[in-house]
């Protein structure tokens, strides 16, 4: 703020004033003339605190007057400024807020505006900052400071952010979906910060692939999900806290699908009718993950004709031998047979016999009845022409009356009269015309001859010619020849070589048609050879020879020394393999042993087991030699109390690291001792399949100055408790020593052991320490094996006594890491691998141990059989449940609950505190009708007209109890019936008992023909014929109708067809669109005729032709109008007075054009082609016979007829226009030369 003080002094003279502030002058303006004087500090500070002391003096004295000043500083605070602080969720959080200020501040905290209240958690500091221990999430939010003094206030706001580590909050849900649709994996998480969602299919990142996206809330949409998409995806939630995963299974169910059809088999017969078949597959695609399969059938069957089978004819049965043909004299007997069983077709061969077989029968002698002979000729007419007689006489002789038999009846002469006109003439045929040419020249054809009826004609009222005036004859019926052409060539065959270059071939037939009847054969090969496999063939690798082997690496106790070879005898090229083998080779040497190895050993072993302290046990053990060569260890544990001694004989294996120490090394495998000189710490764990875990420490201390082991051993855990009567055999068994690391050993087996001829199954693990500088194992991997493992407890001595014979050597893969161990390069080592985060394998905790790791679930859990996932424990199945007697444990997943027992016919509460009724008729609706419910059950009723069987409503045929009367027809309904009165033909009852029509043409029972439409009628049906048939009546083929016979169908000519009829027109006409009338062809203008020079095209009826048009001299022609204008030369009397143009018209006429009939009118035209007023028109043809005339009319000249146009003819005709001026004199003259054609035909 700004400082004033002001000074004023009474004195004479004036005094003079002077400002001290803490003994300093201060140089300030001062007012001689009033003695005032003002001190004045703009934005005072705090050192401006302190005394001011004004001072005025003049020549009779000195005054001072004191003021003390004091500057109150507001509040201000220091330090982190941040708006934001992120801390962890359960940590401590100190919010800042050093303040300063004069008077000291008053420091007050609130978040979201409400006052905090401190304790324990929420501290003050003295400072003003806010600590808060423990957070919480109710901790977040916005926290202000106000710091306030009697200079002013100040506030400060800090936003309070807890971070967490992610939470899934809704987990993806196996889903099972069909191939083709889109599915959503559902993931969401929550955290702080806001954690960002992964996804990852079975361990690789969803990465470059369009169908899988992202959704903002974090779930997994897959579009067109296909069936390499099922998998186990992950859904891994992280922030800066850490991760959290989830795990889902998708399965994409793909529906079979058809292949497309195979091609058509071969047919199953060679001639006849026959079958054939093609094939489709369920294969694309196959079904899937329970997918349908496919639906239809997979074989299609067609029928196939190949040429007829030959079918050789076969003789019927006889006939019955017919009657005698005559009663008197000689006659027949006959009988038949035909072949028609079957009758010979295709070419099969006849029947081979005769057809009819003849006997003789009744021959005694007949009467003859005499009999007239044929008339004799007309005798000769009595006259050529005109009237005459003639006579004819018959004998009977045919035959003559014989054996008794009656003479001829009737006169033997005729007469008649003969010329009465003209004779007649009968006709007769002329001699036939060469034949003609064959329609084809091979296969069959036809060919032809005529004859005419005028050698001679037929003339008053003679005969025409008997038979046919065409002769038809079949020729060249030998069969054309056929050429042969190449069938499609063959798939190429195989090549005759894998490399280096081969040769392949692929064939062809000449069977597309084969050649036949002489035709030519194909042209070219029928083979066809190209080079395949043409790449270098693969050498494979061979070893050199082996180089000399390298130093020993120890000179006693067994070294091992190496050799190499190299693959270069040839090396491997062209994708050859690799050589076989290793390269390397490892050997044994200076096997002879070093001095000090052990012999025995002793040991202190302390501890509890099953909780039972046995204080200290001590360890007595001595090696040797077996006459295998295999190593023996024979040794006894003192002070076993007796409750552990059965317990601890499966452990006596184990509970000394004796075996491993001194085993015998087979090849260049390496024990304990040759590793770690009997200096080393072990750590063992052993796990039960019951669940028991016994851990031991085991500490080798070296040899003693006797060259025994020295061995200290603690063990604690527990094991499986047996009864001291037990038998125990302890199977054989290997362990697998592995090298992890510089002086690290890894080593665990699994073994069996039986109590009492039950195997129990347990393992162990060891991880081993030892001096690195000792070196390491020779192979990556060595295997430890002990057999002979016996083991007995004297409880009197409280002793355990044992042997066991052990051998070691290189693993089954010496040079590899086992699984759950990855090759660390630098040694080289086998390093564990975290199962853990690499896939995570467990469905719910994971726990890494050494080589491998193993899954745990929460409480009401148990790992599932793949050792993976958890699965629920149903305690009601394993009566693991304390549910009281009228109850029934129910599961849920982790626990379960004793829900009320209800019984038949009612349901649980869904608190499962009691029971209700179950409605049945709601639910199940098990009855056929009605359904009534009673407490407990419920019970089925019928509609009347059923009964009851079976929960079903049966229907009561009550035609069975003749409830109609006989002239009544009864039909049975569901639930009751009626009674039909019969109706006539042709009708039926209806529903209603009325006679309804019976519609035979629905109901498919009328004999309507195929081509014929049914009509219903009420009692019967017609059947109507299509167009242009006319019916006969029921059953019967329609007839064609004869169209043509009826009167103007067509213009010009009519075609009756079957059904319908045709319509033609003459030659240069077409059939307009109505198919009856005949249009002119306008051949000038659709085929755009060029006529010559001079020349019009003039297109007439039914034809066209070019007429001459030429122009006179002195006249050209209009190139616009077609006219023929004067053009005249200078002087030329004779031109001038001639006429001024001639006009050409043409005009087409039909046939028939009646008389006065107006046919063209005639224009004559200006210089300036405007019609002329006053113009007159005449004829200048002499031709007085031409049918037209001319008239004025309107100044125009109309040309018609003066009589019917009945001539088809092209008439030509002269007409001349005089044009006159105003003054009566010829101004213009035109003349018009017409041409009219007359068509034959009147259209």
């Amino acid at each position: 703020e700004r400082l004033l003080l002001a000074c004023g002094v009474n004195g004479i003279p004036t005094p003079h004033i002077t400002w001290v502030f803490n003994n300093s002058i201060l140089p300030v303006h001062y007012d001689h003339a009033n003695g005032h004087s003002q001190l004045v500090i703009e934005r005072v500070t705090k050192e401006d605190s302190g005394t001011y002391t004004c001072v005025a003096e003049n020549r009779v004295g000195t005054i001072k007057s004191l003021g003390f000043v004091s500057i109150l500083e507001p509040p201000i605070i220091d330090g982190d400024l941040r708006s934001n602080r992120i801390e962890p969720l359960g940590g401590n959080a100190v919010l800042n807020c050093e303040v300063r200020g004069d008077p000291p501040p008053t420091i007050r905290w609130s978040k979201n505006g409400i006052h905090i209240t401190i304790g324990d958690r929420i501290r003050q500091l003295n400072n003003g900052s806010l600590a808060i221990y423990g957070t919480v999430s109710e901790d977040a939010g916005s926290y202000t400071c106000v710091a306030t003094n009697d200079a002013g206030a100040v506030e400060r706001s800090v936003t309070l952010t807890l971070q967490r580590a992610p939470t899934i909050t809704e987990e993806p849900v196996g889903t099972v979906v069909d191939a083709g649709s889109t599915v959503v994996l559902n993931c969401q998480a929550e955290g702080e910060p806001t954690p960002t969602i992964e996804w990852s299919q079975q361990g690789r990142p969803l990465l470059g692939n369009d169908r899988f996206s992202s959704l903002s809330n974090g779930s997994l949409r897959i579009s067109s999900v296909q069936k390499e998409d099922t998998a186990r995806y992950e859904c891994v939630a992280r922030n800066l806290v850490g991760s959290v995963l989830a795990r889902v299974p998708l399965t994409v169910r793909v529906h079979g699908g058809f292949s497309e059809w195979a091609e058509w088999g071969l047919c199953t017969v060679s001639c006849g009718t026959g079958a054939q078949k093609r094939l489709r597959r369920c294969n694309n695609p196959l079904p899937a993950n329970g997918g349908r399969r496919c639906v239809g059938p997979d074989t299609e069957t067609r029928g196939c004709q190949g040429k007829p089978c030959p079918v050789d004819g076969n003789w019927s049965e006889w006939s019955a031998w017919e009657e005698c043909s005559r009663t008197c004299g000689q006659g027949n007997r006959t009988r038949v047979r035909t072949c028609t069983d079957p009758p010979a077709r295709h070419g099969g061969r006849l029947c081979e016999g005769k057809p009819v077989e003849v006997i003789l029968c009744s021959v005694r002698p007949c009467p003859v009845a005499g009999n007239w002979g044929p008339w004799l000729p007309w005798s000769p007419c009595s006259e050529t022409c005109g009237k005459g007689m003639q006579t004819r006489i018959r004998l009977c002789n045919d035959p003559p009356p014989a054996f008794d038999g009656p003479h001829c009846d009737g006169s033997d002469a005729q007469t008649q009269v003969c010329k009465e006109s003209f004779c007649p003439v009968d006709g007769k045929w002329s001699s036939w015309v060469s034949w003609g040419a064959c329609a084809v020249s091979c296969g069959g054809g036809t060919r032809q001859r005529t004859r005419l009826c005028a050698s001679p004609a037929p003339q008053h009222g003679g005969r025409q010619c008997e038979g046919n005036d065409v002769h038809i004859d079949f020729c060249n019926s030998d069969p054309c020849p056929i050429s042969g052409n190449w069938g499609p060539w063959s798939n190429w065959g195989s090549c005759s070589k894998t490399c280096n270059g081969g040769q392949m071939r692929r064939y062809r037939t000449c069977d597309n048609p084969t050649p036949a009847n002489g035709g030519k054969a194909c042209a070219g090969g029928d083979t066809q050879t190209q080079r395949c496999s043409t790449a270098t063939c693969p050498v494979d690798g061979s070893w050199g020879s082996w180089q000399l082997w390298g130093e020993c690496s120890a000179s006693c106790g067994g070294g091992q020394r190496s050799r190499l070879r190299l693959c270069n005898s040839p090396s491997p090229s062209h994708s050859g393999r690799p050589c076989p083998g290793d390269s390397s080779q490892l050997s044994r040497c200076s096997t002879q042993p070093c001095p000090g190895g052990p012999q025995k050993a002793r040991g202190n072993i302390i501890g509890s087991i099953n909780d039972i302290d046995f204080g200290i046990a001590i360890l007595n053990a001595t090696m040797t030699t077996s006459q295998t060569g295999s190593r023996v260890i024979k040794a006894t544990i003192s002070n076993i109390p007796r409750t552990l001694g059965p317990a601890m004989r499966k452990l006596v294996s184990i509970l000394n690291p004796i075996y491993w120490t001194t085993a015998q090394e087979v090849g260049e495998a390496a024990n304990g001792y040759t590793l770690t000189q009997g200096i080393f710490r072990r750590e063992t764990q052993v796990e039960f399949a019951t669940g028991e875990i016994l851990r031991m420490t085991h500490i080798a201390r070296g040899l003693d100055s006797d060259g025994g082991l020295l061995l200290d051993i603690v063990v604690n855990g527990h094991v499986l408790q047996l009864p001291s009567h037990a038998g125990i055999v302890i199977k054989d068994y290997t362990e697998d020593y592995i090298q992890t690391g510089p002086g690290q050993l890894y080593a665990l087996s699994t073994r069996m052991f039986s109590v009492d001829r039950e195997s129990v199954p347990y393992s162990w693990n060891h991880t081993i320490t030892y001096d690195s500088s000792k070196g390491k194992m020779p192979y990556l991997v060595e295997m430890l094996r002990a057999t002979a493992i016996r083991a007995d407890y004297h409880p009197l001595e409280e002793m355990l006594e044992y042997s066991i014979q052990a051998s070691i050597l290189k693993g089954d893969r010496s040079n590899q890491c086992p699984h759950g161990f990855s090759l660390a390069p630098a040694g080289p080592y086998c390093a564990d691998e975290n199962e853990c985060e690499v896939g995570n394998p467990c469905s719910h905790a994971c726990h890494n141990a050494v080589g491998t790791y193993h899954c745990s679930c929460p409480r009401g859990l148990t790992i599932s059989a793949d050792g993976r996932t958890c699965q629920d424990i149903d305690e009601c199945s394993l009566e693991g449940h304390v549910c009281h007697n009228g109850q029934d444990c129910e599961n849920t997943i982790g626990s379960y609950r004793c829900v009320m027992r209800c019984g038949r016919g009612f349901r649980r509460t869904a608190d499962g505190l009691s029971c209700t009724d179950i409605n049945e008729c709601q639910e199940s609706h098990p009855c056929h009708q009605h359904c009534l419910n009673t407490v407990g059950s419920y019970r089925c009723a019928c509609e009347p007209g059923f009964y009851l069987r079976n929960r079903r409503c049966i229907d009561i045929n009550e035609c069975r109890q003749r409830v109609c009367r006989l002239d009544q027809q009864c039909r049975n309904t569901r639930g009751g019936y009626s009674c039909i009165d019969l109706c006539p033909s042709g009708l039926t009852k209806a529903a209603n008992a009325t006679c309804v029509d019976i519609d035979e043409c629905r109901d498919g029972t009328h004999q309507c023909r195929y081509n014929q439409v049914c009509e219903n009628t009420r009692g019967s049906y017609h059947c109507t014929c299509p167009r242009g048939y006319r019916s006969q009546g029921v059953g019967r083929p329609c007839v064609d109708i004869n169209e043509c016979e009826a009167k103007d169908v067509c213009q010009h000519e009519c075609v009756n067809t079957p059904g319908s009829h045709r319509c033609l027109c003459p030659a240069g006409y077409r059939l307009m669109a109505n198919g009856k009338t005949c249009q002119d062809i306008d051949e000038c203008l659709e085929e755009k005729i060029q006529c010559g020079a001079n020349q019009m095209c003039f297109n007439m009826r039914g034809s066209y032709q070019c007429t001459e048009t030429p122009c006179p001299p002195n006249y050209q022609r209009d190139p616009t109008t077609g006219f023929c204008l004067k053009n005249c030369p200078p002087n030329d009397l004779e031109c001038a007075l001639s006429p001024y143009a001639v006009e050409y018209k043409l005009l087409a006429l039909p046939f028939g054009i009646a008389a006065n009939q107006d046919l063209i009118r005639l224009v004559a035209y200006t210089q300036d082609g405007v019609m002329h007023p006053r113009t007159t028109f005449l004829g200048v043809d002499e031709d007085a016979t031409l049918p037209f005339a001319l008239r004025d009319e309107n100044m125009k000249g109309v040309l018609f007829t003066t009589q019917a146009l009945r001539e088809p003819r092209t008439y030509r005709m002269k007409v001349r226009a005089l044009s006159y001026s105003p003054d009566g004199g010829i101004e213009y003259q035109t003349t018009f030369i017409v041409y009219i054609a007359v068509s034959i035909y009147p259209y």
